[in-house]
Protein backbone atom coordinates (compact mmCIF):
# COMPACT_ATOMS: atom_id res chain seq x y z
CA UNK A 1 0.00 0.00 0.00
CA UNK A 2 2.96 2.21 0.73
CA UNK A 3 4.38 1.98 -2.26
CA UNK A 4 1.22 2.47 -4.35
CA UNK A 5 0.85 5.84 -2.61
CA UNK A 6 3.94 7.63 -3.09
CA UNK A 7 3.92 6.05 -6.33
CA UNK A 8 0.11 8.06 -7.47
CA UNK A 9 2.36 11.20 -6.09
CA UNK A 10 4.88 10.79 -8.27
CA UNK A 11 2.64 9.42 -11.00
CA UNK A 12 0.33 12.86 -10.34
CA UNK A 13 3.93 14.68 -10.48
CA UNK A 14 4.86 13.53 -14.04
CA UNK A 15 1.03 14.00 -15.16
CA UNK A 16 0.64 17.45 -13.94
CA UNK A 17 4.39 18.26 -15.78
CA UNK A 18 2.70 16.45 -18.91
CA UNK A 19 -0.32 18.09 -18.81
CA UNK A 20 1.14 21.80 -18.32
CA UNK A 21 3.05 20.62 -21.48
CA UNK A 22 6.78 19.65 -20.15
CA UNK A 23 9.12 20.32 -22.42
CA UNK A 24 10.10 18.87 -26.01
CA UNK A 25 13.63 17.91 -27.14
CA UNK A 26 13.47 20.86 -29.24
CA UNK A 27 13.26 23.31 -26.05
CA UNK A 28 16.03 24.94 -25.25
CA UNK A 29 16.68 23.27 -21.76
CA UNK A 30 18.68 19.96 -20.50
CA UNK A 31 17.64 17.21 -22.71
CA UNK A 32 17.45 14.79 -19.63
CA UNK A 33 16.54 16.32 -15.78
CA UNK A 34 18.50 13.72 -14.18
CA UNK A 35 21.24 14.95 -15.34
CA UNK A 36 20.92 18.55 -13.70
CA UNK A 37 21.38 17.18 -10.22
CA UNK A 38 23.62 15.01 -8.38
CA UNK A 39 21.96 12.82 -5.53
CA UNK A 40 24.87 14.70 -3.45
CA UNK A 41 23.91 18.03 -4.80
CA UNK A 42 20.23 17.23 -3.59
CA UNK A 43 21.07 15.44 -0.26
CA UNK A 44 22.89 18.38 0.53
CA UNK A 45 19.96 21.03 0.66
CA UNK A 46 17.55 18.54 1.76
CA UNK A 47 19.73 17.54 4.72
CA UNK A 48 19.04 13.42 3.89
CA UNK A 49 20.54 11.07 1.70
CA UNK A 50 18.69 10.31 -1.62
CA UNK A 51 19.41 7.84 -4.49
CA UNK A 52 19.99 8.43 -7.73
CA UNK A 53 17.65 10.21 -9.89
CA UNK A 54 15.13 8.07 -11.71
CA UNK A 55 12.99 9.47 -14.62
CA UNK A 56 9.45 9.56 -13.79
CA UNK A 57 7.64 8.74 -17.00
CA UNK A 58 10.41 5.96 -18.11
CA UNK A 59 10.29 7.30 -21.94
CA UNK A 60 10.35 11.37 -20.78
CA UNK A 61 13.78 12.80 -20.09
CA UNK A 62 11.80 15.58 -18.36
CA UNK A 63 10.75 14.30 -14.95
CA UNK A 64 12.92 13.33 -12.55
CA UNK A 65 12.83 12.02 -9.18
CA UNK A 66 14.67 11.90 -6.29
CA UNK A 67 13.96 9.77 -3.22
CA UNK A 68 14.84 9.81 0.22
CA UNK A 69 15.21 6.89 3.02
CA UNK A 70 12.23 4.65 3.05
CA UNK A 71 12.15 4.90 -0.80
CA UNK A 72 8.41 4.94 -2.38
CA UNK A 73 6.04 5.23 0.53
CA UNK A 74 3.77 7.40 1.87
CA UNK A 75 5.14 10.64 3.37
CA UNK A 76 8.57 9.44 2.21
CA UNK A 77 10.73 12.42 1.50
CA UNK A 78 10.79 13.06 -2.53
CA UNK A 79 11.92 15.22 -4.98
CA UNK A 80 10.20 15.97 -8.68
CA UNK A 81 12.35 18.08 -11.09
CA UNK A 82 10.00 18.45 -14.09
CA UNK A 83 11.69 20.80 -17.22
CA UNK A 84 8.75 23.21 -18.58
CA UNK A 85 7.99 25.09 -22.04
CA UNK A 86 7.00 28.65 -22.06
CA UNK A 87 3.03 27.75 -22.56
CA UNK A 88 3.68 25.44 -19.71
CA UNK A 89 5.07 28.14 -17.33
CA UNK A 90 2.52 30.49 -18.70
CA UNK A 91 -0.41 27.77 -18.27
CA UNK A 92 0.71 27.50 -14.38
CA UNK A 93 -0.24 30.75 -13.82
CA UNK A 94 -4.15 30.64 -15.02
CA UNK A 95 -6.38 30.72 -11.98
CA UNK A 96 -7.84 27.25 -11.69
CA UNK A 97 -10.36 26.58 -8.50
CA UNK A 98 -8.66 24.77 -5.68
CA UNK A 99 -5.08 26.13 -6.64
CA UNK A 100 -3.27 28.71 -5.20
CA UNK A 101 -0.26 31.06 -6.79
CA UNK A 102 1.86 33.35 -4.55
CA UNK A 103 5.07 35.07 -7.01
CA UNK A 104 8.42 33.75 -5.36
CA UNK A 105 10.51 37.25 -5.90
CA UNK A 106 14.39 36.83 -6.40
CA UNK A 107 14.14 33.19 -8.41
CA UNK A 108 15.31 33.95 -11.66
CA UNK A 109 13.47 36.13 -14.12
CA UNK A 110 10.13 35.13 -12.76
CA UNK A 111 8.92 32.19 -10.28
CA UNK A 112 5.72 31.38 -8.46
CA UNK A 113 4.58 28.84 -5.98
CA UNK A 114 1.50 27.03 -6.54
CA UNK A 115 -0.71 24.96 -4.00
CA UNK A 116 -2.82 22.06 -4.56
CA UNK A 117 -4.23 20.37 -1.91
CA UNK A 118 -3.82 17.26 -1.26
CA UNK A 119 -0.58 17.40 -3.89
CA UNK A 120 1.68 19.94 -1.83
CA UNK A 121 3.41 23.07 -3.08
CA UNK A 122 5.57 23.61 -6.50
CA UNK A 123 7.74 26.21 -7.39
CA UNK A 124 8.29 27.12 -10.87
CA UNK A 125 11.02 29.11 -12.19
CA UNK A 126 11.57 31.14 -15.43
CA UNK A 127 15.47 32.11 -16.47
CA UNK A 128 15.94 33.08 -19.76
CA UNK A 129 14.26 30.31 -22.17
CA UNK A 130 14.65 28.08 -19.76
CA UNK A 131 11.90 26.84 -17.39
CA UNK A 132 11.32 24.53 -14.86
CA UNK A 133 9.70 22.95 -11.69
CA UNK A 134 10.56 21.64 -8.57
CA UNK A 135 7.54 19.68 -6.27
CA UNK A 136 9.09 18.46 -2.75
CA UNK A 137 7.09 16.32 -0.47
CA UNK A 138 7.73 14.46 2.74
CA UNK A 139 8.98 17.25 5.00
CA UNK A 140 6.76 20.14 6.94
CA UNK A 141 4.86 22.15 4.82
CA UNK A 142 5.95 25.27 6.37
CA UNK A 143 9.41 23.87 5.29
CA UNK A 144 8.84 22.80 1.69
CA UNK A 145 9.09 26.78 0.01
CA UNK A 146 12.18 27.27 1.63
CA UNK A 147 13.40 23.80 0.55
CA UNK A 148 12.10 24.53 -3.21
CA UNK A 149 13.78 28.00 -3.23
CA UNK A 150 16.84 27.05 -2.48
CA UNK A 151 17.07 24.01 -4.27
CA UNK A 152 15.85 26.44 -7.23
CA UNK A 153 18.46 28.48 -6.52
CA UNK A 154 21.02 26.04 -7.17
CA UNK A 155 19.72 25.14 -10.46
CA UNK A 156 19.94 28.48 -11.87
CA UNK A 157 23.27 28.25 -12.04
CA UNK A 158 23.19 25.01 -13.92
CA UNK A 159 20.46 25.55 -16.41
Amino acid sequence: MRVVGSSLWLLAAGFLAARLGAASPAAPVAADACALLTPQQVSAILGIAVGEGEHIVPDSLTSCGWMGPGGASIGSKKIVLSLMTARSFQTGKTPVKGVTESLAPGIGDEAYFISMPPFGTALSVKKGATYFQLRIAGFPSGQVRNLERELALHLLDRV
